[in-house]
């Protein structure tokens, strides 16, 4: 029986789960840079006989399996990249049954589960219902603006019935996606001397001023809606009028509408301000977005089955809750997606971050357990 397979399988990789994370781990794979570790995947999935397997033109590992012809397949994606730069140190520790390295939980755990789970179907070639694209995405992070699953969503979602991405921990259900906007905005002003032309405008101070109109913008009550100064730079010395300043900022919302309205309130702040300046201008760095003309009682189904099995695996009724991820694209598009993790741990993004070292086991029975219950037969 297929399914005395399967968990023969997961218990001969109870332990491989975390040799094959920890060598994947301390692959470096910043956001934009995952060359070498698509490249370990890519080969990791031929050498277990996966027939078919490719890279696109956003460097995404793809290996389609048993794909149909019409909208009968289904997508299981995990990120490569991390959001850490290839100068920080990569070395698996283990301490009080945790697992410590940056980007471990964030998503190598899910990646690695998910590659296991491809390897499983190329050895064993089960009897499935629908196809499964299994997708090892590019870009996920920050300002990589989920390039990679954009990519693939646009090359095939005319095959797409639903989509699955998994990231972050098993204790929530990500059902809700959240938008953002991130901009950069640079101000210039003539400058000069700060003895002998005080009074000049001052490019700091202009950026200051738009940045407390922004802190000052209040959503409506049945609005919701987040914003944020990340980074601000300017000015060339302690005795100079800054003719240069910048900062970035990003607004979040699920709301498309909402979104519209924050654009055009930032916008709006930029022009009060640009007669003290010689220009201002505002440079769109990243857009992620809102879900619109999605089916929900396909994604209520979605989110029961990945309920049922982590409260059969896991043991836990997980939290519904709302994150950006690999999702923003197909929902955007129409189709049906969630996101779940398979690890459970914390600190993700800061180099202290951990999980829990039995959580990844636990995590390769959840998938399989969703997997093998909606998408492979039993003979």
């Amino acid at each position: 029986m297929l399914r005395e397979k399967a968990l023969l399988y997961i218990e001969k990789n109870r332990e491989n789960v975390i040799d094959l994370l920890t060598a994947v781990t301390e692959i470096p794979a910043p956001t934009g840079d995952e060359g070498e570790r698509s490249e370990f995947i890519l080969n990791y999935l031929e050498n277990n006989g996966a027939i078919g397997v490719y890279k696109d033109a956003a460097g995404n590992v793809i290996y389609p399996y048993g794909i149909r012809a019409g909208k009968h397949n289904a997508v299981m994606i995990a990120h490569m990249d991390t959001v850490f730069k290839r100068d920080v140190s990569l070395s698996v520790k283990e301490h009080d049954s945790k697992l410590y390295c940056p980007g471990i939980g964030d998503d190598t755990a899910n990646l690695v589960c998910l590659m296991l789970l491809a390897a499983f179907a190329a050895k064993e070639k089960p009897s499935i219902r629908c196809g499964i694209y299994f997708v090892f995405g590019t870009c996920e992070e920050g300002l990589g603006n989920l390039k990679g699953s954009r990519r693939f969503m646009e090359e095939h979602a005319d095959r797409i019935s639903h989509f699955w991405a998994f990231d972050l921990y098993y204790r929530k259900i990500y059902t809700d996606v959240v938008g953002s906007l991130r901009y950069r905005i640079r101000i210039n002003t003539i400058g000069g001397h700060s003895y002998l032309n005080f009074g000049n405008p001052n490019a700091i101070y202009v950026a200051s001023q738009i940045i407390g109109d922004l802190y000052r913008l209040k959503p409506s009550q049945d609005e919701v809606f987040t914003y944020n100064v990340g980074t601000i730079a300017g000015g060339n010395s302690v005795n100079s009028i800054a003719e240069e300043a910048s900062f970035t900022m990003e607004f979040r919302t699920a709301d498309p509408m909402v979104m519209k309205k924050c654009d055009q309130a930032i916008h709006d702040i930029l022009k009060r301000y640009k007669p003290l300046t010689t220009g201002i201008s505002i440079e769109l760095l990243g857009k992620r977005p809102c879900a619109q003309g999605v089916p929900e009682e396909s994604v209520e189904k979605m989110i029961e089955r990945a309920r049922e099995s982590i409260r059969s695996v896991i043991g836990i009724d997980p939290e519904e809750t709302s994150a950006s991820t690999d999702c923003n694209i197909p929902l955007s598009m129409g189709v049906p997606a969630i996101c779940i993790g398979l690890c459970d741990g914390a600190m993700l993004h800061t180099e202290e971050e951990w999980i829990w070292k039995d959580s990844v086991a636990k995590g390769l029975k959840l998938l399989f357990h969703l997997t093998y219950r909606y998408y492979m037969d039993e003979d």
